[in-house]
């Protein structure tokens, strides 16, 4: 043999190794063809596995979205029944009615219910 058989370059095996995965011969190199069907099946529950891990962020991101929204509401909601148990007072209509200058007054009898 002569020195430039005997000689190694640090890239060319690399590049070949490169080569070969590039083509799809790597795995006929390693012998692993006959295992090429279960590859392909690992290959694909992979796929799926992070299909459903990223619907399963995104439904978690949409959740925390509502969440966000529904403390929002309540404290809306407690805002408005609030002001509406201020304006349930009697005396708080009166005083409004009167700014108004409506003629409205409370009334003297109470209300009577009219049976059928």
């Amino acid at each position: 043999m002569t020195e430039e058989n005997t000689e190694r370059r640090p890239g060319r095996k690399a590049g070949e190794i490169l080569r070969a995965i590039a083509r799809g011969e790597f795995l006929f190199t390693l012998k692993c063809d006959k295992f090429f069907p279960h590859i392909i099946y690992f290959f694909f529950l992979i796929c799926i596995v992070l299909a459903v891990n990223l619907m399963i962020e995104k439904t978690m991101v949409e959740a925390e979205r509502n969440k966000a929204e529904i403390y929002d509401l309540k404290i809306y909601l407690t805002h408005i029944n609030s002001e509406l148990v201020g304006l349930g007072k009697l005396s708080k209509v009166q005083e409004m009615l009167e700014a108004s200058g409506s003629e409205l007054t409370v009334p003297e009898t109470p209300v009577t219910v009219l049976k059928k």
